[in-house]
């Protein structure tokens, strides 16, 4: 065996290799997240579904999917598990524990969705009636969710202007030429 072809066999099997390393990994990425909370990375379950029905409060189902619709809890369980660095965990997690705290006194799981959606207005409006901690926690919650759910793929190829490949440059168009809708990408 000379050179070359020891060189063309070491590129076949890293390659090999390396492609299904990628594929498994891209292909998992294609496919619907679980729904069960067995693979949470930061929350536990209990809390886990708070953060659902605070997603679920912050971008309900109208006529585009809910928060969770889109798995936008999923995102931010392993965003903030496996993502975040420690500082940001530590400080989150004391954060959550006093919202934690907070949305129990209320009864929050027990609560209607307008009651939730009173529930989060105060917080937002901040009269008194819970601690800063537990407002920043709620604050991040409520920007994660956001940014989460304007990034998916259902939201942007379907609720929002989405041109994978863009055409000429215009820098002046009408609202009218964009459906009224903002872009994705």
């Amino acid at each position: 065996m000379n050179r070359r072809e020891m060189l063309k066999y070491t590129a076949l099997i890293t390659g090999g290799a390396l492609s299904a390393s990628f594929t498994s990994v891209f292909l998992s990425g294609c496919s619907k997240p679980e729904t069960d909370t067995s693979e949470l990375h930061f929350f536990g379950e209990d809390a886990f579904e708070r953060v659902s029905l605070m997603a679920d409060t912050i971008l309900p189902r109208t006529d585009s999917p809910s928060a969770t619709d889109v798995n936008v809890h999923h995102t931010i369980d392993t965003m903030i598990g496996l993502v975040f660095d420690m500082d940001f965990k530590t400080s989150f997690r004391e954060q959550w524990e006093e919202l934690e705290l907070f949305l129990d006194d209320r009864n929050f799981l027990n609560l209607s969705q307008s009651e939730r959606v009173e529930l989060v207005r105060s917080i937002e409006l901040n009269n008194g009636v819970c601690t800063s901690s537990a407002k920043r926690a709620y604050t991040e919650l409520k920007q994660q969710t956001i940014a989460y759910y304007l990034t998916t793929e259902e939201i942007g190829k379907n609720y929002l202007n989405y041109l994978p490949i863009p055409g000429d440059y215009r820098p002046t168009i009408t609202i009218d030429e964009v459906n009224n809708r903002a872009w994705t990408i």
